[in-house]
């Protein structure tokens, strides 16, 4: 498949998600997405509402983080986060996925957590967060057909926050690697679409992925790698 400058920007997500962002950060954030034209931008719920003020009037889709970062939290909480973010300004919602729920085999529980914020979403685009990176094989499938059976739209591999729980059960952990993308890919149907997430720091290792079967990037780095795709591809590249 051959993809153009264009066509790699709106497979970009460019995401601001540190806790410590101050609202100088998120209009320098706001400008860089605006100035080379990403397809998304990601922020946590306290900063919907003035990156859509930042970004009116653009093409750009603005995902408001629910259940950040762990996901640990009650149904009714990541119900009331999306119907806020989305009264705030956002068209996509990134949600994080009842992690130990999932672990526990309370499949129904997962399920319903999700279904939950995909009825507040009101038919924007839901992206659930499986934290790949602590999870077994069977539970990475497990939780892709979970997501699509509750009417999600996207599997995310993981937030790529890192804390010292990861080392708990991953001692090298990875927030996406090309072996989970292809799993997730096999897993669901070709409606499904999956977004890499989680130490995605090069433009080759972008292209990897997209490769792999990823339909978006979660980055953090977004505006770097647009500016060396232009340079290295400007004609394109196939992948």
């Amino acid at each position: 498949m051959h993809i153009t400058v264009e066509e790699f920007k709106k497979r970009i997500e460019y995401s601001l998600c540190q806790q410590f962002a101050s609202e100088g950060d998120v209009r320098l954030f706001c400008e860089d997405a605006k100035s080379v034209g990403v397809g998304v931008v990601c922020v946590n719920p306290v900063n919907v509402l003035l990156t859509a003020q930042l970004l009116k009037n653009t093409p750009l889709e603005i995902s408001g983080n629910i259940g950040f970062p762990f996901g640990s939290h009650p149904t009714e909480s990541k119900a009331l986060e999306t119907e806020m973010a989305v009264r705030d300004g956002a068209t996509q919602i990134d949600m994080v996925m009842q992690i130990g729920a999932l672990k526990s085999k309370k499949n129904q529980m997962v399920q319903t957590d999700i279904e939950a914020v995909v009825e507040k979403a009101q038919g924007r685009i839901v992206k659930v967060i499986i934290e790949a990176w602590v999870l077994n094989e069977e539970e990475k499938q497990r939780a892709s057909k979970l997501v699509e059976t509750a009417g999600a739209h996207m599997v995310k591999t993981s937030t790529g926050v890192r804390t010292q729980y990861l080392q708990m059960v991953n001692n090298n952990p990875q927030g996406a690697t090309i072996e989970d993308i292809l799993l997730i890919r096999k897993t669901v149907s070709d409606k499904m679409r999956v977004k890499a997430s989680g130490g995605i720091y090069t433009l080759d290792d972008a292209l990897e992925f997209l490769r792999a079967g990823a339909d978006q990037l979660g980055v953090s780095k977004g505006a770097e790698l647009i500016k060396e795709f232009e340079l290295r591809f400007s004609k394109g590249v196939e992948v």
